[in-house]
């Protein structure tokens, strides 16, 4: 049975469905909240849902569960926004720990990059799920416009955003590394000459 049919047979073929997709979900959990707690948290909710449907009626079980997963997802990221507008300092992403899964995929899940998980904390929301469908997941367009609820253009709009507003980030963040290092470089020369001098200057 591939993931895309109707779950049928036995109760644990439904458990073997949710399993196989799991490294999935976990993914796009991730992606969208760069914590791998809140991530487990909600790839648990979504596998207590899917228990609770009446799957017979369900005829895309992997639509189904990538939509759940985004859109919880989504909520729950922008709970986290709002939880930390009242924070002091920064927020940074929490790292993943693929050694023990726990049974929602993150032992099978290769590691979004911190660096790009700081860039997606400031896309829109919309934009950054259609991004983690896409990049991540290599998502058609029709399915990331019928997970987020817009036409397929908006899909292509919403992706398109997203890698312009994070190139200009990255754009921005090389030339602020550039800055720094030709600083450190001069910093650097300017300590080694006035050291130098010292010396010359004992020496005599």
């Amino acid at each position: 049975m591939s993931d895309r049919e109707p779950p049928t047979g036995p109760p644990g073929r439904t458990e073997d469905v949710f399993a196989r997709q799991g490294p999935r979900l976990f993914r796009i959990a991730y992606g969208m909240l760069g914590s791998a707690t809140q991530a487990e948290d909600v790839v648990r909710d979504v596998r207590l849902r899917w228990q609770a449907t009446d799957r017979a009626v369900v005829a895309d079980p992997q639509a189904y569960l990538t939509t759940a997963t985004t859109r919880l997802s989504i909520h729950a990221a922008h709970a986290a926004r709002m939880r930390r507008a009242s924070y002091i300092g920064p927020w940074l992403p929490e790292p993943l720990d693929t050694g023990d899964g726990g049974g929602t995929g993150a032992a099978d899940t290769e590691p979004v990059e911190f660096d790009l998980l700081l860039m997606l904390e400031q896309l829109d929301l919309a934009e950054r799920a259609a991004f983690v469908l896409r990049e991540t997941l290599s998502s058609p367009y029709p399915e990331i416009a019928a997970v987020l609820g817009v036409d397929e253009a908006q899909a292509r709009h919403l992706v398109r955003r997203a890698r312009r507003h994070l190139a200009t980030d990255l754009a921005t963040d090389l030339a602020t590394d550039r800055v720094t290092d030709r600083q450190g470089r001069e910093d650097t020369a300017g300590r080694t000459r006035r050291g130098d001098g010292a010396e010359d200057y004992e020496a005599a």
